[in-house]
């Protein structure tokens, strides 16, 4: 009897531990000592990973990052969860660490012809299904045309719902 109660207290205490922890969504999964761009427009540069930490720089749309670590802190905004990573980049002569949520970085880049191209989700907006009376979280991808830290051209397209 005593060992039953122990097993239904671990099940239990197991059900309610894991209702708080957030996943982190495969798409923002980056390999370490691979370089890697940032997505968003002056993205924060981080103390520790948390947004609570102290901001020590912003990055701007296309500056090239390499990750050094993995944390194993995730974070969630909106509909999009991700890792925060370590990570080293370059400033003039001058090469720093931080940290930086992976919802923050391109989930593709490619360069033609002398411009980059960026893919990544910029936001989670609130939507309506008329025909089923619902609501739902819609996730926005982004392609940015870049040359250097110049915005050229972006466009945004729905990506689905959850």
């Amino acid at each position: 009897m005593k060992s039953l109660l122990t097993v239904l207290f671990l099940f239990v205490v197991q059900i309610f531990s894991a209702q708080e922890e957030a996943y982190a969504n495969g798409i923002f999964d980056f390999e370490e000592n691979k370089t890697q761009k940032i997505f968003t427009d002056w993205a924060r540069i981080r103390q520790s990973p948390n947004v609570s930490s102290q901001v020590v720089d912003s990055l701007p749309t296309n500056q090239q990052i390499l990750i050094l670590k993995k944390e194993k802190t995730v974070l969630q905004l909106g509909e999009r969860s991700a890792n925060w990573y370590q990570i080293s980049y370059q400033k003039g002569d001058k090469t720093s660490e931080g940290y930086v949520w992976g919802g923050n970085l391109a989930v593709g880049y490619r360069n033609k012809n002398g411009f980059d191209f960026l893919f990544g989700l910029t936001k989670t907006v609130d939507k309506k299904d008329k025909q089923f009376n619902q609501n739902y979280k819609q996730n926005i991808a982004g392609i940015k045309m870049v040359e250097g830290n110049l915005l050229i051209d972006e466009v945004s397209f729905e990506t689905g719902f959850r």
